[in-house]
C-alpha cells in the first residue's frame, strides 16, 4: 500500500513539473514574439571603454588630409585602415604610391599600416595642408623619408616609429592643435611650427621646428626666457644668422653699398605664419642695421611687394634715381609674382639678392634668365654635404625616393626627425627625450650635416649662399627649368 501511495505522489509531481515547464515555454515564446517587433537598442559601450576618435584634421591613416593626391587606391587604403584591416591597407597604399610616387601622406600611412596595432613610438607633425599645400608636402616628404629609413632598419631599439599628421587649415587653429597634441600621453614629440611654447614646457612635450628661432627686442630667444627647461628646438640657425650672412656678402663681398629693401605687407591668412616667413618692418630693420654695420646704407626708396598698387617699373625707376646698386627682396612664400616682375623690369641694372623664400623651383621656372645671378641665403643645398657620404647623400636618396629634387624644407623636416630618432634611442619617454636633447654634448647627423643646439635651443652652425645660374647644357638640369641654384664658393 505504501508503494502504491509513493507512485501516486510521483505521478502528481511529474504532472505539476510538466505544467510549470509548459508555462515557462509559453512565457518565453510570448516575450520573444513581442520583442521581435520592437526596434533593437544598439549596444552601448561604457564611457570608460569608449575611445574618442581624433579630430577631423588629424590622422594616422584613417583620413585623407591631402586631397590633391587622392586616388581610388588611397581611398581604399583609408577605409581598410579604419577597419583595422592593415593587410589590405598596405596593398592599397602601395598601389597608390605606384600612381603618385611623390605623395608623402601615402608613404606615412603605409608605414603606419605596417605597424598596425603593434607597439610603436609615436611622433606628430604639424603640416600647413590647408594654408600652404606646397610647403606642407615638402615638410611631409622629409618626415616620411625619415620614418621609412628608420623602420626599414629595424626601428628605434627594435620599436617602429609611428607618425600622426595634424593639418593646419588656418592660422587661428594653431593653439587648438597645440592643445590637442600635448594632452595625448602616447605622443613623444612634435615636428612643426607652434605658437605656445609654454604649453609644451608645462606638458613636458618636445617640439622640433624645421625653421629658425627669432630673437626678441632684448636679444633673447623666447626659449631662453622660459629658463633652462627648454622643450622647443629649432633645426635652422637663428634668423639673425641668415640676415647677417647675406648682409655681409652684399656689402663686403659684392661691394654694393647702396641697397633698397623690398618688404611684403600682404596678408598672411593664406599661409602658415612661421618665423622664417614673416617679412615685415622688423626684418627690414634687422637687415638695415646689419648693412650699416658692414659699411653700407639702405636707400629711402619705398618698396612694398604686397601693396595693391605695386608697380615694378615705377619701383625700378625710383630705385635707380635714388642711387641704388642692389635690391634685397623679402617676399612672402606665396607672393613671388612681384619679385619676378621686378627681375623682368630690372634688366640687370640692380644686383638681385633674396631671402630663403626665393629658394624655389617656381622662381627658376618663371624667372628664367631675368633672375640669373640672384643670391639667396638658405639652410641647405643638395651639394652642401654630398662629400660626407658619396653616392649615398640625403639629396641622392631623396631624389631616388621621390623622383626628383627636394627643397631645404624637406631637408630640415628630415633633420627634425633625425634629432628625435637619435634622442629616442637614448630615452623613449617625454621627459627623458627633453633631457637628452638639452645635453650640451648631444648631436645628430642629418641632411644639413651635424646637428647641435645652443643653450637657447637654436641650431648651431652657419648658412649657405646659393646663386641662380644656367644649367650646363651637357648635363641633366636638376630643376628641369634650364636654371639652377649653385653653391657660392
Amino acid at each position: 500500500m505504501a508503494a502504491k501511495d509513493e507512485n501516486v505522489r510521483l505521478l502528481i509531481s511529474l504532472g505539476i513539473a510538466g505544467v510549470m515547464v509548459a508555462g515557462i515555454l509559453w512565457l518565453v515564446s510570448n516575450f520573444s514574439a513581442k520583442t521581435a517587433n520592437q526596434p533593437k537598442t544598439p549596444l552601448r559601450i561604457s564611457p570608460e571603454l569608449n575611445i574618442p576618435s581624433s579630430p577631423e584634421w588629424m590622422s594616422k591613416g584613417e583620413k585623407i588630409l591631402v586631397t590633391a593626391d587622392k586616388t581610388a587606391e588611397k581611398e581604399a587604403g583609408i577605409n581598410a585602415f579604419k577597419s583595422s584591416d592593415y593587410g589590405t591597407a598596405i596593398i592599397n597604399f602601395q598601389a597608390s604610391l605606384q600612381k603618385q610616387r611623390n605623395d608623402p601622406e601615402s608613404l606615412i600611412y603605409l608605414n603606419n599600416a605596417k605597424i598596425g596595432n603593434s607597439k610603436a613610438l609615436k611622433v606628430a607633425v604639424i603640416a600647413p595642408i590647408g594654408t600652404s599645400l606646397n610647403e606642407a608636402q615638402e615638410t611631409l616628404r622629409g618626415i616620411a623619408q625619415a620614418q621609412e629609413e628608420v623602420n626599414i632598419s629595424g626601428g628605434i631599439n627594435g620599436v617602429p616609429l609611428q607618425v600622426e599628421i595634424a593639418s593646419l587649415n588656418n592660422v587661428g587653429q594653431i593653439e587648438k592643435i597645440d592643445t590637442e597634441l600635448v594632452k595625448d600621453s602616447s605622443l613623444l614629440a612634435v615636428v612643426g611650427f607652434g605658437r605656445n611654447e609654454e604649453l609644451y614646457r608645462k606638458n613636458s612635450l618636445v617640439r622640433i621646428s624645421p625653421n629658425s628661432g627669432r630673437r626678441s627686442q632684448d636679444g633673447q630667444n623666447q626659449t631662453q626666457m622660459l629658463g633652462d627647461s627648454k622643450y622647443v628646438f629649432n633645426i635652422s640657425p637663428n634668423r639673425n644668422i641668415f640676415t647677417q650672412a647675406l648682409a655681409e656678402y652684399i656689402v663686403k663681398k659684392q661691394r654694393r653699398t647702396n641697397i633698397v629693401i623690398c618688404r611684403d605687407s600682404s596678408s598672411s591668412n593664406n599661409q602658415q605664419t612661421s618665423n622664417t616667413e614673416r617679412p615685415n618692418q622688423e626684418v627690414v630693420k634687422e637687415y638695415s642695421d646689419l648693412i650699416a654695420q658692414f659699411g653700407g646704407k639702405v636707400t629711402s626708396t619705398e618698396c612694398d611687394l604686397g601693396a595693391g598698387n605695386f608697380s615694378a617699373s615705377n619701383f625700378i625707376s625710383r630705385a635707380t634715381s635714388d642711387g641704388a646698386e642692389a635690391v634685397l627682396l623679402i617676399p612672402r612664400f606665396t607672393n613671388i609674382n612681384p619679385v619676378i616682375d621686378i627681375a623682368k623690369e630690372n634688366r640687370g641694372r640692380l644686383a638681385l639678392f633674396g631671402s630663403q623664400q626665393l629658394y624655389s623651383a617656381r622662381v627658376l621656372k618663371f624667372g628664367q634668365g631675368d633672375v640669373k645671378g640672384m643670391v639667396v641665403a638658405v639652410p641647405w643645398h643638395r651639394d652642401a654635404n654630398r662629400n660626407m657620404s658619396p653616392g649615398n647623400s640625403f639629396a641622392e636618396k631623396a631624389a631616388k625616393l621621390w623622383g626628383g629634387e627636394v627643397s631645404p624644407r624637406t631637408a630640415t623636416a628630415y633633420d627634425a626627425m633625425q634629432v628625435i630618432i637619435a634622442g629616442l634611442k637614448e630615452d623613449s619617454t617625454r621627459q627623458g627625450l627633453q633631457k637628452v636633447l638639452s645635453n650640451e654634448n648631444f648631436s645628430a647627423m642629418g641632411a644639413t650635416g651635424k646637428i647641435q643646439f645652443t643653450r637657447s635651443g637654436d641650431r648651431e652652425g652657419g648658412v649657405f649662399l646659393v646663386k641662380i645660374e644656367p644649367c650646363d647644357p651637357a648635363k641633366p638640369c636638376p630643376s628641369g627649368t634650364g636654371y639652377d641654384f649653385v653653391l657660392v664658393q
